[in-house]
């Protein structure tokens, strides 16, 4: 018996789109994009957890809007064309087939990729500063690169419309190209991008701007940030609190999907990624202190790994959804399990970190206690 199960499975609507419960997936890297596109493994992942019963299923952590910010290398998806569209249009189909929603995340990776992949293009960024875990610095961008990675921003946003899909959010978390312009530990810029915190937010702002006058009313836009980059030179709580609350105000986005601290470097990542030497849910603070200051809803991921914290989470008001990622590579059906009283029979995410490290050593995503994720084309 979970206590405040039922806060869990209560539905949420958000600008006409009703998830049927509160817990979702984040967007993520399995490593399972092939030539940029989320072909059927990557599909049949998803497509496992919508059957076990899950509200939201999001997709494509790090899809890139354009050719300099590469995609392929880590296998990713690229949104930088319209020949995605009709994987997307595939990948919705299945998934709202089975009573989920479907969303991606948006991003340029600005420093914080390889110049010397893909197209060969050179890395950009608020500043030329070197980031310490790609090594690359950036070239400082220009007027003219702001305008046009804004339009490839909305351009992509208009193909995840056209696929069929319910929303998407952007990346301003794990140190990519709009929180290089928020931080003052990498935004050095002295012209109406840079210096004041209200400076630094312009170019987040046109990003968002142009993606809701690309997709309409109607769709779903969000934006997934740090609650704290728990960094000397950077982000401090109160800046990112300042942040939600003026693109909430704004009317820029329809949901924050905050988390803590940030990936400038390995320890960092370490951080923003806790395996088991972590408490449960120890940056659920920061996103409940998101919600007290905005009127949008506010999602949360970070080591949320079993039933009675995502309860709670949300009993008491912390956050609307919450997301349980790794969980669900852990046991796809933990929804339905719950929802059918068996939540002792749901397999257990212990934190190993198995699927993540296999990721950054160039495999994909596979479970120690889940054999059959990301093998669901020919294991039950």
């Amino acid at each position: 018996m979970i206590a405040d199960a039922d806060a869990l499975l209560k539905p949420l609507t958000i600008r006409g789109v009703t998830f049927r419960n509160r817990v979702m997936s984040t967007s993520h890297a399995p490593g399972y994009g092939k030539d940029g596109k989320p072909q059927e493994r990557y599909q049949l992942y998803h497509e496992e957890k919508a059957k076990g019963g899950i509200g939201l299923t999001m997709f494509g952590g790090s899809s890139s809007v354009a050719l300099d910010s590469p995609a392929t290398p880590w296998a990713q998806i690229s949104v930088a064309d319209d020949s995605v569209i009709p994987y997307f249009e595939r990948f919705s189909e299945r998934i709202h087939g089975h009573g989920a929603k479907l969303m991606i995340q948006l991003t340029h990776m600005g420093r914080r990729t390889k110049w010397d992949t893909d197209n060969w293009l050179p890395t950009l960024s608020a500043s030329p500063r070197r980031e310490p875990a790609s090594r690359s610095i950036p070239r400082e961008m220009d007027a003219g690169d702001i305008a046009r990675v804004v339009a490839d921003y909305a351009a992509a946003a208009r193909r995840c419309a056209e696929g069929g899909l319910d929303g998407l959010e952007v990346s301003a978390a794990h140190g990519h190209l709009i929180d290089q312009f928020w931080s003052p530990s990498v935004n050095r810029r002295s012209d109406g991008y840079g210096g004041s915190l209200e400076n630094r937010m312009r170019f987040g702002i046109e990003v968002l701007e142009a993606i809701r006058k690309a997709v309409g009313d109607r769709f779903l836009v969000g934006i997934r940030m740090s609650g704290d980059e728990l960094l000397a030179e950077g982000l401090s709580q109160e800046d990112c609190v300042a942040i939600a609350a003026e693109y909430a105000r704004r009317g820029l986005v329809d949901f924050l999907n905050v988390m803590g601290g940030q990936a400038r470097d390995h320890i960092a990542h370490a951080i923003s990624l806790p395996n088991m030497s972590f408490p449960v849910a120890p940056f659920l603070y920061l996103a409940s202190a998101v919600k007290r200051e905005v009127d949008v809803a506010v999602f949360h991921a970070q080591r949320v790994t079993d039933l009675a914290t995502a309860a709670r989470a949300v009993a008491e008001g912390h956050v609307d959804m919450v997301a349980m990622t790794r969980a669900h590579i852990a046991d796809p059906h933990l929804v339905k399990k719950l929802s059918e009283g068996r939540a002792d029979d749901i397999r257990q995410c212990v934190g190993a970190g198995y699927c993540i490290d296999r990721i950054y050593v160039g495999g994909d995503a596979l479970c120690l206690q889940n054999a059959a994720t990301g093998r669901e084309a020919t294991m039950p």
